[in-house]
């Protein structure tokens, strides 16, 4: 039996919140991260699409868990077990919707009040950066506290019958709340923005790759280029990656990944100079996101466009053995012997930054509206 921990010293809310987020991340399959590329990748989505994540589920909890505050009794003695149980009537009263579709994307919807992680945890820092909370890096406790105060904690939000509280349909007046808090972000430079505000042209769009062809503004288009080229570069590596595992722990997929990895080398893969021109505008909006670039990671992205032009090569094959150990010291499947029982896929697909979330959110909006 493995066991893992996780560790880290707090000195503040805000490393609190990143914390919080980090371990929600890593529930979800998008979060897996096999060599060691996932800061980047992470960097990206903020970039793009702010406020989201891919444990997130649907639109409406952006209303739904601030209405949950202030509709709460907090002269009682211990208002987080009052917001608990607040949140647990909601995940029962939802639980109970006949509708199926609506069922299936609630968090807790196997759980129900037994969950350990609520709504409120899983979407407390978009509800800071969409400034639907007003001070973006208060933990639930202080925003407990200062409404205990009678301080004001929350945008005014839209109002809505009592008889649509409960469900996940967004009414036209949230919709408009909604896409209005998101294309004010960053002065009205985020993809996010811009795609809410669009949600009747672009709501149909399955892949992330179709959105480039949409016309953006020169930014925008410049932050999109350089996150989809990045993606294309290091899935490559990921690929070479899975390929060398099923040749050490299941032979009869080998052909498989052989084909997957062929394919990717005959496609359009952009040839950048660098690392750091290639990832240029995450690097130039670092400190307005909180990013920074790692030099073991910029290092590896430099020697594996060095070699990616012949990507079942020695060279290459050797980079891949070496940045698994390097990025999992202890736990590399590389070095691991014959017997281990492999699942046959590892982090093989293409980042595409939290687009199924937003791609979601979008027809959100798009329903609302009762577009076409």
């Amino acid at each position: 039996m493995t066991i893992s921990a996780l560790g880290w010293v707090s000195f503040g809310s805000a490393e609190a919140e990143a914390v919080n987020a980090l371990i929600g991340a890593l529930t979800d399959s998008e979060a897996r991260d096999e060599l060691g590329i996932g800061a980047i990748r992470d960097g990206f989505s903020d970039l793009l699409f702010p406020g989201t994540s891919t444990v997130q589920t649907r639109l409406r909890y952006f209303l739904m868990i601030p209405r949950i505050f202030l509709n709460l009794d907090l002269r009682v003695r211990d208002p987080q077990a009052v917001l608990r149980q607040a949140e647990a009537t909601l995940i029962e009263r939802i639980r109970a919707l006949p509708e199926k579709a609506d069922r299936a994307q609630l968090i807790g919807v196997d759980a129900g009040a037994s969950l350990k992680r609520m709504p409120s945890a899983i979407y407390w820092g978009g509800l800071g950066a969409w400034g639907v909370r007003l001070d973006d890096r208060a933990r639930i406790s202080d925003v407990l506290e200062r409404m205990g105060r009678g301080e004001t904690c929350w945008a005014e939000l839209p109002s809505v019958p009592e008889s649509h509280m409960d469900d996940f349909n967004l009414t036209d007046d949230e919709a408009d709340w909604i896409v209005d808090h998101c294309a004010s972000l960053r002065g009205g430079q985020t993809l996010l923005g811009n795609l809410m505000s669009n949600a009747r042209e672009v709501a149909h769009i399955e892949d992330l790759t179709e959105v480039k062809q949409l016309g953006l503004d020169a930014i925008l288009q410049r932050q999109l280029d350089h996150a989809l080229a990045f993606a294309q570069t290091v899935h490559g590596a990921a690929l070479l990656y899975n390929l060398m595992l099923a040749e050490r722990f299941t032979p009869v997929s080998v052909s498989v990944w052989e084909k997957e990895l062929q394919d990717w080398q005959s496609s359009k893969t952009p040839r950048a100079e660098d690392a750091r021109t290639l990832i240029a505008p995450l690097l130039e909006a670092g400190s307005d996101i909180g990013f920074a670039a790692n030099p073991m990671t910029i290092k590896f992205v430099d020697a594996w466009l060095g070699v990616m032009r012949d990507p079942n090569s020695k060279n290459a094959r050797d980079l891949i053995i070496a940045r698994e150990r390097q990025a999992k010291p202890g736990r590399a499947r590389l070095q691991l012997d014959g017997d281990y029982k492999w699942n046959g896929n590892s982090g093989a697909g293409r980042l595409t930054y939290r687009w199924g979330r937003v791609h979601r959110y979008l027809q959100d909006i798009a329903e609302a509206k009762q577009y076409p």
